[in-house]
């Protein structure tokens, strides 16, 4: 009983060293184990290892309560930002004239550098939250959250959400999340650049399931201020679009905070490596 009970407690320990450690140092504490004379002091042995923390991990793990906080700062963010954005918005984007539609393109565009450019920071600020949340559900803690919030809006002004609005909505969910956590997965491999590609394909693919005039190729009547041509047109809808700029930053920050906590574990392994 005492032998699988230590034996449980270095299986424990293990576990929470790097995969490329964890055989070695496994195998080394049951050598040790083996070597200590009395059960009890085995017991002693194998329950300190369980409860003490890996070499060196202060360095990447913060404390609870920090974790905490930087999860809720997360939650603040992603609720927060897309509802301030989309009220500042209202402001450029309910009329288009021939006097406006310049600026209002290259203000498309710097929504799209803003929300890159907020993500990145915003991930930088709350790393505490991939040691709460496990990497691999961090694009469903940032999609899920604007989620909820689309379904609950209109309960929340009185009424039942649009049926055909909700199934959209479930889409876009459900593809960017796929995606993104797909592209954690291929930066887990090591191909950043790949990864990123993934993260713009996400976008690419939400934003068509839930936006019916992109879905149709639709210019949405902007091609009469290019002359008639299409493509201007419909790029110009594209740029425009707050729900871009919103799967932007959801996207990016929710792939920044996996692509921090893989360096980190990476910084770790070298660390623990070189010792």
């Amino acid at each position: 009983m005492i032998r699988r009970l230590c034996h449980a407690f270095l299986a424990s320990a293990a576990r929470r060293w790097p995969a490329e450690l964890r055989g070695e140092m496994l195998a080394e504490w049951r050598a040790e184990l083996h070597a200590i004379p009395t059960p009890a002091r085995r017991l002693r042995y194998a329950a300190s290892l369980a409860s003490s923390r890996p070499h060196r991990e202060p360095a990447l793990v913060v404390s609870p309560g920090r974790n905490l906080a930087h999860l809720v700062l997360s939650f603040v963010l992603v609720v927060g930002l897309p509802w301030v954005y989309g009220r500042f918005s209202l402001g450029w984007t309910t009329s288009v004239s021939d006097d406006t539609i310049g600026w209002q393109a290259w203000a498309g565009v710097g929504g799209i550098v803003g929300a890159v450019a907020l993500g990145i920071i915003c991930a930088r600020a709350t790393t505490g939250v991939t040691q709460l949340i496990r990497p691999a559900f961090v694009p469903l803690w940032t999609v899920g959250i604007m989620y909820t919030m689309l379904l609950a809006g209109p309960l929340l002004e009185g009424h039942l959400p649009n049926r055909s609005h909700a199934i959209s909505h479930s889409w876009w969910a459900l593809s960017a999340v796929v995606l993104c956590t797909l592209a954690g997965r291929v930066a887990r491999r090591g191909s950043v650049l790949l990864s990123w590609g993934v993260v713009m394909l996400a976008v690419a693919v939400s934003l068509t399931v839930v936006d019916s005039s992109i879905h149709h190729l639709d210019a949405g009547g902007f091609e009469s201020f290019f002359d008639g041509e299409f493509l201007p047109g419909f790029l110009f809808l594209v740029v425009t679009r707050i729900s871009l700029h919103d799967t932007v930053f959801l996207l990016v920050y929710a792939h920044c905070l996996v692509r921090r906590h893989r360096a980190a574990e990476h910084r770790l392994t070298t660390q623990a490596m070189l010792v």
